[in-house]
């Protein structure tokens, strides 16, 4: 049904704005007046966050990463299950109409037929797949900062927990026993993505899932290049809290 199809693309538009939502820019100048993308590594993201800003900003520009990310998916979540409710509805109407006519029921939509099919984990699958991969392609390419943003390693934090919370959990899990015995938050983000669709095949072992969950590590990896050459050579600076003055 077109208006499933609308709705539906809509609420990916959303999200992918929600994940573009510049809060490491946004928390800087309101908090420090200064700009993350021009001190430290030039990432708007939350660990530059704390390199630049401080322990306290940091912590906020990483939950509002986890938030936005988060927020898109939940919208997503909402207006799929309105619109298949909906639309459900519409169709099941229709059907007994012809039928109180005496005429037959020949075709359905295409939509309410796999609505209406085993097959009906798609359309609640697909959509919600597509929200963490449009919330994170949102934090990667901002249109408020030129279509630039940061890694997408705490906004896929939370969208991946409104999504597949057990993968979310058991990833975070991991970035964090990783960062700290390597002090190393790029390897700890890196190996974290990865595990990301390997836990999803356990937890969640939908093919539409495990395949934009495969698409969305690729990604965040991508982002992650230049850390993993830096890493090659030992140059990659550890994580360290900021000084009590720097606070």
């Amino acid at each position: 049904m077109l208006i499933y199809l609308v709705f539906v693309s809509i609420s990916l538009l959303i999200a992918f704005l929600c994940g573009a939502i510049p809060v490491a820019l946004m928390i800087g100048k309101s908090m420090r007046g200064l700009d993350v993308r021009e001190h430290g590594s030039g990432n708007a993201g939350s660990t530059n966050a704390i390199r630049v800003l401080g322990l306290g900003p940091g912590i906020l520009v990483f939950l509002g990463d986890v938030f936005k990310g988060a927020l898109g998916c939940v919208i997503v979540v909402l207006v799929t299950s309105i619109t298949t409710l909906v639309a459900t509805s519409m169709a099941t109407q229709e059907a007994m109409l012809f039928i109180q006519e005496g005429r037959e029921v020949i075709e359905f939509d295409p939509i309410i037929s796999i609505m209406a099919s085993n097959h009906s984990g798609m359309l609640r699958d697909g959509p919600l797949a597509l929200a963490i991969v449009a919330t994170i392609l949102g934090h990667m390419f901002s249109p408020f900062m030129g279509f630039k943003g940061g890694k997408g390693v705490a906004t896929a934090l939370g969208s991946v927990g409104v999504a597949l919370p057990l993968t979310a959990i058991c990833s975070l899990g991991l970035f964090i026993v990783v960062v700290a015995l390597t002090r190393y938050v790029s390897l700890g983000s890196i190996i974290a993505i990865i595990s990301v669709p390997i836990f999803t095949f356990f937890f969640y072992p939908s093919p539409i899932f495990i395949v934009f969950t495969i698409c969305t590590a690729v990604a965040v990896v991508w982002a992650h290049r230049k850390n993993i050459v830096r890493l090659g050579k030992g140059e990659e600076p550890k994580f360290s809290l900021p000084k009590k003055d720097e606070l």
